[in-house]
């Protein structure tokens, strides 16, 4: 078992943490620190994500929504990347 070794080192890869859809950032919570563990991962624009709301009426309606959905994948170097529904890891840009 590999428990976040290098956590504290600046051997962590950064990786593309951005939505293939919309381009918000993604959301995730993935507190197991083992290789290979999953959690979902969601667009910052979905309505399940948290967000701040203004109470003006008009800035809601301008709010964007995306329904954009998939896996957070824990690496073995303790970085988290991200699969598409399909599987596939997200495309670096």
């Amino acid at each position: 078992m590999n428990y976040l070794q290098d956590i504290f080192s600046d051997n962590i890869r950064q990786w593309n943490n951005r939505c293939p859809a919309c381009g918000a950032c993604v959301t995730f919570r993935l507190h197991n620190g083992e290789t290979g563990s999953t959690s979902i991962a969601r667009c910052g624009n979905n309505i399940k994500s948290t967000r701040d709301f203004s109470k003006d009426k008009s800035d809601r309606q301008d709010m964007k929504l995306c329904d954009w959905k998939g896996k957070a994948v824990r690496m073995t170097d303790g970085s988290v990347r991200f699969k598409d529904r399909n599987g596939r890891f997200l495309i670096e840009w």
